[in-house]
């Protein structure tokens, strides 16, 4: 049977993704399995794999008798709703930027990416343990929110301006995948939308709302639930650290398996609704 251009595609793209695949199968399953098994028993020969069941009894220990747990949890449930549209709308409007022609775009767009290449885990933490990121905040805040701007704007305003300059620093070093996503999504609009646009007298903002907003939503979906991802497996994430040291230093294998499962389980709830609620606007794009 001859295939079709989209059947050839799509088995191109199997076998593209096909070793990915093949190491979640081998490295993947199991690891993930014994965990969940371990998430519900109680860890009696490490050696031997041996467990007795238990039940619910761990998920029970961090909601009810871990005093640090859930506070965590909600911090860090905090930290992805504050960094979330931030990361967002500056990727959006760094890589509207970045897909016009600027002088020296290029270097701009090395610049914005270089962080996701050279800056790892490990480099982050190591920036952010020298306070390198509050140094730089204190004094952007001192400038800023002098006593009389403070006096002015009120507590309320102030908080949220403080803590939107306690995130920026990380909102920049964190967007370079956001931004070569957006850039690559604005430069595969076709650029008769735009000319026809042009022909009936609309401006940059009309079409900025009516074609590249749209036209980007996939694109969009991609980028917030990879955020999303991205700032829940964050190295500054005080919950991972915690899950850590309840394993690694404690020895409580089984407990700390239970908090990963709970801490996984909140992450495919913020994806499930972020999927359900741009899935509309993603398909209406696609049929139109």
């Amino acid at each position: 049977m001859k295939l079709t251009y989209e059947r050839r595609s799509r088995w191109t793209g199997y076998l593209f993704i096909s070793p990915w695949i093949l190491g979640a199968l081998g490295l993947l399953i199991f690891p993930v399995v014994f965990s969940l098994m371990l998430s519900f028993s109680d860890l009696v020969n490490v050696t031997s794999y041996k467990m007795d069941w238990v039940g619910f009894q761990n998920f029970i220990k961090a909601f009810r008798e871990d005093v640090n747990y859930i506070p965590l949890l909600v911090s860090a449930v905090k930290m992805v709703l504050i960094r979330l549209p931030l990361i967002t709308i500056f990727a959006l409007i760094v890589g509207i930027i970045l897909s016009k022609k600027i002088a020296f775009r290029g270097f701009f767009r090395m610049v914005f990416f270089l962080p996701v290449v050279l800056g790892s885990g490990m480099v982050m933490e190591q920036l952010l343990g020298q306070g390198l990121n509050n140094e730089l905040m204190e004094m952007v805040r001192k400038l800023i929110l002098t006593p009389g701007v403070q006096l002015y704007l009120g507590n309320n305003i102030v908080d949220m301006v403080s803590v939107f300059l306690a995130n920026i620093t990380l909102v920049m070093w964190k967007s370079g995948v956001q931004i070569l996503l957006i850039l690559g999504g604005i430069q595969s609009i076709s650029p008769s939308l735009y000319e026809s646009a042009k022909i009936d007298s609309a401006t940059e903002w009309e079409m900025f709302w009516k074609i590249t907003l749209p036209m980007l939503t996939p694109i969009l979906l991609i980028t917030i639930v990879y955020t999303i991802v991205d700032s829940f497996a964050d190295s500054t994430n005080q919950i991972i650290e915690y899950i850590s040291q309840v394993m690694f230093e404690g020895s409580d294998f089984e407990y700390a398996a239970a908090m990963g499962w709970i801490y996984f389980t909140v992450i495919i709830l913020f994806v499930a609704i972020v999927y359900v609620c741009l899935t509309p606007a993603v398909r209406n794009v696609s049929e139109n």
